[in-house]
């Protein structure tokens, strides 16, 4: 089959919406991916729909999408065939209520682009059609037509939380309250944002350094700050973090141990797994004990770090938990008057 490019082509955007790429979005139908572990962080996902809404826009959740499957793939708990299955019911689902989706778990953003990419593989395909074809059979959920086929001209588009922000940041940057107050700010991009190549449109797009999050911290007032650890992972490593916790968490401990010593006043991240790994409490004293570093650096999510900025948490975003200690230090610096 011809896969589709599911990636929402922002360098077109850009071009023919010069004067503002916010009025691309205003007249089409858009959802937000439900990653699993936005569960821990409420503000990831309620603090980006409050923002699309403010800008009019018509978003919903994507509600009858299951996991991305991702995590169980990487931990050879599926195969291929399954992982697409799971990946093509997702996209029909998705497909019935939205142009557009908004991912904010680089994971998940991948997941759904690799899915597709299974299907050029006539075996795997095959086997896909297969599982597809006993889901029909049940008859689970709303029926529709296609329910349980590969659409093989999907019109839908798929876009990372980070690149639609980052096109949008003038916008964005009306829509805020405060600033950083000239914060400190140690940038993780995450492995699987830094490694994508299956949203870009040319090596040159691949291989080019990611800045955009480090433009952002700069619009918003802060200082992006240089770190040896940069770009390492944050620990999670699929199934790592289970079979070998300890050196799993010295890669985490790292990290954050080299953005602590360079004087970041938090680190940011555009992925709620990346963020979960990097500030569990259980994790942080596993590190504590097992290599004798206490870090006490916080960490946030870009979406939850917009909120802030926005003044959104006190008025709508209740759900951002204000009296979260990882929050705490963070949102009482960027809103003291």
């Amino acid at each position: 089959m011809e896969v589709v490019d599911l990636a929402l082509n922002l360098d077109e955007i850009e071009r023919d919406y010069p004067e503002n790429p916010l009025d691309y979005f205003k007249d089409k139908k858009l959802c937000l991916f439900k990653a699993c572990l936005e569960k821990y962080f409420p503000g990831v996902r309620w603090g980006f729909q409050d923002l699309l809404e403010e800008l009019h826009l018509n978003v919903a959740m994507c509600v009858n999408q299951s996991c991305c499957s991702g995590t169980f793939f990487q931990r050879n708990l599926i195969t291929r065939a399954q992982f697409a299955a799971i990946n093509e019911r997702n996209l029909n689902e998705m497909n019935q209520i939205a142009d557009i989706v908004f991912f904010s778990c680089n994971g998940c953003y991948n997941s759904l682009l690799r899915g597709r990419e299974f299907l050029k593989i006539p075996d795997v395909k095959k086997k896909t059609n297969e599982i597809l074809n006993g889901l029909k059979k049940k008859r689970i959920g709303v029926n529709y037509p296609n329910k349980y086929e590969i659409l093989e001209n999907l019109d839908l588009k798929l876009v990372h939380d980070l690149d639609f922000l980052y096109l949008i940041r003038n916008d964005v940057l009306n829509s805020l309250k405060f600033d950083l107050k000239n914060l400190k700010v140690a940038i993780h991009y995450g492995c699987h944002y830094l490694n994508l190549s299956r949203d870009k449109r040319n090596i040159e797009e691949y291989i080019k350094d990611k800045t955009k999050l480090d433009e952002l911290i700069n619009l918003f007032g802060g200082i992006p700050i240089d770190y040896q650890e940069r770009e390492s992972c944050c620990g999670w490593g699929a199934s790592q973090l289970i079979i070998n916790p300890r050196e799993a968490l010295k890669i985490t401990a790292n990290k954050l141990k080299s953005a602590q010593d360079v004087g970041a006043d938090f680190m940011i991240t555009p992925c709620p797994t990346c963020l979960y790994t990097l500030s569990k409490p259980e994790y942080r004293e596993k590190m504590h004990k097992w290599f004798g570093e206490k870090l006490d650096i916080p960490t946030i999510h870009l979406n939850e770090l917009i909120a802030i900025l926005r003044g959104c948490e006190e008025e709508r975003c209740i759900t951002l938990r204000r009296k979260t200690p990882r929050l705490d230090e963070i949102f009482e610096i960027i809103t003291k008057e």
